[in-house]
């Protein structure tokens, strides 16, 4: 069964919540064929009707051949910026409809919840009501909420939740920093989410958070942004720097052997470069769909960057069920 860890959804129970209430500052014009525009806090994004259509996402999966989609909320809509009493109640919408999706159709989704980042124990509260009551595989958080990255201790609650429950996080960007300077040639998406990851990773190892959680299973999307590639440098820092090496137990590639990757990278040779750095082990298939900067072709992808041994195989199907656990359905 090939798996597709890394593809969005947006519920149009969800979609009608954040568009009424007026403190998630979002608008959605009419769909023009395809498209559908819609602005969140004043910043626009070009979506289509795949977002908010279950069955176009199903034609969509036939067509690049996956079998299952593990769906997450689109990252417009990821914010924590309403209070959170509003935050509580729009994550509850979100993961209940994501539970009818996957009772509807178990063989062909499962899904990550949403959680209420701007009050941690409400999230850890979320994650056991979607895990043991939903059946949702694992939660789906941000690399930063409102600037501060995950290794600040107020996110613990968070952690231990996913720990004791057992089950992965999936991290992915949102709020790029210096957003203001990336307006042109689209460069917050092409880039800035790519570098908040980065930032968040590298404060999540040299913060403490994998040395205090070393069970925890994160996976972090679009390759690690540039972490991978960061690696020697980083190394290099810590090498030189002798406070910095005193917070630190294990050199930095072995911190980065402790996550997971999605293979949302588009070149082979970074791929395989990937790969090399950390194992075929630690990498899960993802399309990014159906945003039109995802991967067009993710199946295709890692054949084409690794071909057709085991390391593929891995990717594409094995690997899921290790991330997942018990809980996984095959």
């Amino acid at each position: 069964m090939i798996v597709d860890v890394h593809c969005h959804y947006v519920p149009p129970r969800f979609l009608d919540l954040v568009r009424r209430e007026p403190a998630f500052r979002v608008t959605a014009a009419a769909p023009v064929g395809e498209r559908v525009d819609v602005t969140v806090g004043g910043i626009p994004f070009a979506l289509n009707r795949t977002f908010f259509d279950i069955d176009r996402q199903v034609a969509c999966m036939t067509a690049l051949g996956v079998d299952r989609t593990v769906v997450s909320l689109a990252t417009p809509f990821v914010g924590y910026g309403v209070d959170a009493a509003l935050g509580r109640a729009a994550t509850r919408l979100f993961n209940d409809e994501i539970a009818a999706l996957v009772r509807a159709a178990p063989d062909r989704f499962a899904g990550w919840a949403f959680l209420p980042m701007q009050s941690p124990e409400d999230a850890a509260d979320e994650l056991r009501r979607a895990v043991d009551e939903l059946g949702l595989a694992g939660g789906n958080i941000a690399s930063n909420v409102g600037g501060r990255y995950l290794h600040e201790d107020e996110y613990a609650p968070i952690f231990a939740a996913a720990s004791a429950l057992d089950v992965p996080l999936f991290v992915h960007p949102a709020n790029p920093p210096a957003r203001e300077r990336m307006k042109d040639y689209e460069l917050a998406v092409v880039a800035g989410y790519l570098f908040d990851s980065t930032l968040n990773l590298f404060h999540m190892i040299c913060g403490g958070l994998l040395d205090r959680w070393p069970r925890l299973r994160l996976v972090i999307t679009h390759a690690g942004g540039f972490a991978l590639l960061l690696r020697a440098r980083m190394q290099r820092e810590v090498d030189t720097n002798p406070a910095l090496a005193a917070t630190l137990a294990r050199p930095i590639g072995d911190y980065l052997k402790q996550l997971w990757f999605d293979s949302i990278c588009f070149e082979p040779g970074y791929m395989r470069y990937c790969i090399e750095t950390v194992g075929a082990d630690r990498f899960l298939m993802g399309s990014d769909g159906p945003f039109p900067l995802g991967e067009p072709d993710p199946v295709g992808f890692v054949r084409r960057a690794l071909g057709d041994g085991p390391a593929t195989a891995r990717i594409l199907e094995a690997n899921v069920a290790t991330l997942f656990g018990p809980r996984w359905r095959g």
